[in-house]
Parts: structure tokens; C-alpha cells; sequence
């Protein structure tokens, strides 16, 4: 599974602004991918992040304007990738599609590979927070089949969220890894005995 980025106006400009990133020397490219998953770690930080990046215009010799564009783009990506549960590997893949060449498309995804865990359980969060959790089903599995060697015989759990969101349901996917499941498992177990407590 993979983000779909379908041939219209939106997706050549996003095509365009990665392509441009591109331009960017490494130094570059990594102290804006660093702003960019500080902001995702701290979403409601939005002014020290745009002052970050309006710092990262200035310090580089860029226009403002262009360059927050640009990392709009750039935010599409792991919030989709979050939405689809996506691995490093297609997000890197996604990546190179949309024109990021391969040095700066596994800098990125090594970048996701590292705060995944933590995005989503921000996600959850603020999915529970919203949202009212009716129901849940899990099911473990074990990789008996994968392009990367080291991969194969790893744990995974699949999870379905029912929500209710107003007066409908709404199901949310995840797949998560068994380090990943249990760090959930224990935030859940913290929120819990929070709620407990104030009962």
C-alpha cells in the first residue's frame, strides 16, 4: 500500500516543489527534514515552526514564501504515510516517484523509520481525543515473506479502530510491530490509570 498521487494540478506542484528539494546540499536538506519531524513530534508549536523555517530562508539565501510552500508539500507525505500505516521502505518509494533523488528519499525515510513510533501514537491520541473508540479487533502475524532479508520471521499486530465520529462509525487501520505494540499497550495502560484517577 502506497499514498496515490494522481495526475492533476496538486500533484505536478507537489512533484515540483520535491524536485526542487532536490537543489538542496545535504547540510540543507537535513536541518529542514529536522524542523519538519520537530514540528510533527510538536504540532502545536506552529510559530516557533514557522519561525524556524523563515530562520532557514533567511540563513540560506531563500525567499520565505517559496520555501514554506514547499514544505507543505513536504508535510503531505507523512501525514498520508501516517494515515496508511506506511513503512520506511514505501515511503522512500513514494519518495523517488515524486522525484526526491535516492540520497535525500532515504535520508527522509530513515527520518520516519525513527519517530514512526511516536507519530502514531500522536496519532492515535488525537484520534481518541476527538473521537469516541467503540470497538477494537487485533490480530498478530508473523512476516514469513519480504523483499528485506532481515525482516522475515518479525511479529507484527494489525489493529482496526471503530470510531464514532457524531452519529456515524468510521474504521482506522493500523499495523504496528511488536516494540511498537507494546509502547501502545503501555501508553493505553497510562491513560487508563489517568482516567481511573480522576473517576
Amino acid at each position: 500500500m502506497q499514498l496515490q498521487f494522481t495526475k492533476d494540478p496538486l500533484s505536478d506542484a507537489v512533484g515540483a516543489d520535491f524536485q526542487n528539494l532536490n537543489k538542496f546540499s545535504e547540510q540543507q536538506f537535513s536541518s529542514l527534514t529536522e524542523i519538519l519531524f520537530q514540528f510533527l513530534l510538536e504540532p502545536k508549536e506552529t510559530e516557533r515552526f514557522l519561525r524556524q523555517v523563515n530562520e532557514f530562508a533567511g540563513e540560506n539565501g531563500m525567499s520565505a514564501g517559496p520555501l514554506r510552500n514547499l514544505v507543505k508539500s513536504m508535510l503531505l507525505v507523512p501525514h498520508g504515510a501516517l494515515k496508511k500505516s506506511l513503512t520506511a521502505v514505501q515511503v522512500k518509494e513514494d519518495l523517488l516517484t515524486l522525484g526526491l533523488n535516492e540520497d535525500k528519499a532515504l535520508h527522509f525515510s530513515n527520518q520516519w523509520s525513527v519517530h514512526y513510533p511516536v507519530l502514531s501514537r500522536l496519532a492515535i491520541g488525537q484520534t481518541l481525543m476527538v473521537n469516541q473508540l467503540v470497538d477494537m479487533e487485533w490480530k498478530f502475524g508473523v512476516t514469513v515473506g519480504t523483499s528485506e532479508i532481515q525482516k522475515l520471521g518479525n511479529i507484527f499486530l494489525q489493529l482496526k479502530l471503530v470510531i464514532r465520529k457524531g452519529n456515524t462509525t468510521e474504521n482506522v487501520y493500523m499495523e504496528l510491530t511488536l516494540p511498537q505494540f507494546y509502547n501502545f499497550l503501555h501508553e493505553m495502560e497510562r491513560a487508563k490509570a489517568s482516567m481511573e484517577c480522576f473517576s
